[in-house]
């Protein structure tokens, strides 16, 4: 799962001791043509305070039923329908539980910043260090009228989870400042099939023996961290962009 999701596992007896349901207020956020549900609010002294859930937070999952895909109303549904499962079950069904998981924004942020700075810092196994977000779920993607209908021209599609995974392979030899939104980043890149390795894209490829048009013999782009329009330039440079430092890669 990617790094920055966090699960819980919430037992009979915890529900039993519930007063006032599970403590928190649900809210939406939007980003261009996407939103999410998040922790708006959590009581003082529920049972989420309890088990350290935190405002801002994504709700991901709700014993299973996919919270990216639904409204805070939809997500409220799922919680209230996990809870009477678990409450309703027979007293001697061992590990009666449901599992909430969520995604903390900040979590990954801090990731991207805290890499390590050196080669003798990496991950498990002495692998490069990586983190990863998870940044469109799985799902339908048709474009469809308020009613559901299709839209002119549009058929019915879907995609798989969409994650982005960033892994450090060459340490910044100093960082004085980390790259933030409205940045002016200057990068070099080449793009892969992850599969195959296969080279699709990239800041110096050549077509043909023929530099791609408009970019003239430069190995390197320009875009402006965060504020890119929409299209522009891949959705996972926004993410995968910032924290890094100068020489990184």
């Amino acid at each position: 799962p990617p790094s920055d999701e966090i699960t819980f596992t919430i037992y009979k007896s915890d529900l039993q001791k519930m007063r006032g349901g599970l403590g928190i207020e649900l809210g939406e956020v939007s980003f261009r043509t996407n939103f999410r549900v998040v922790i708006k609010s959590v009581a003082p002294n529920s049972l989420a305070e309890k088990l350290g859930i935190r405002t801002g937070w994504v709700v991901v999952s709700v014993d299973g039923a996919d919270g990216e895909r639904t409204d805070a109303a939809g997500v409220a549904t799922y919680f209230s329908r996990a809870v009477k499962s678990v409450l309703s079950s027979p007293d001697g069904v061992p590990d009666a539980s449901l599992t909430l998981t969520f995604r903390d924004p900040s979590k990954f942020r801090s990731e991207l910043e805290n890499f390590p700075t050196n080669d003798g810092l990496v991950g498990e196994g002495g692998s490069p260090a990586t983190v990863s977000t998870k940044v469109a779920p799985a799902g339908d993607t048709t474009q469809r009228n308020g009613d559901g209908s299709l839209k002119p021209g549009a058929s019915v599609t879907e995609q798989g989870d969409q994650i982005v995974t960033v892994t450090q392979l060459i340490p910044p030899q100093m960082c004085r400042r980390r790259a933030t939104t409205d940045d002016l980043l200057e990068i070099s890149y080449v793009g892969r099939v992850l599969e195959t390795g296969a080279i699709f894209d990239g800041s110096a490829v050549k077509i043909q023996g023929e530099t791609i048009p408009g970019r003239g013999n430069d190995i390197s782009v320009f875009f402006v961290l965060g504020k890119q329009p929409f299209g522009q330039f891949p959705p996972g440079w926004d993410v995968g962009t910032e924290g890094m430092c100068v020489g990184e890669r």
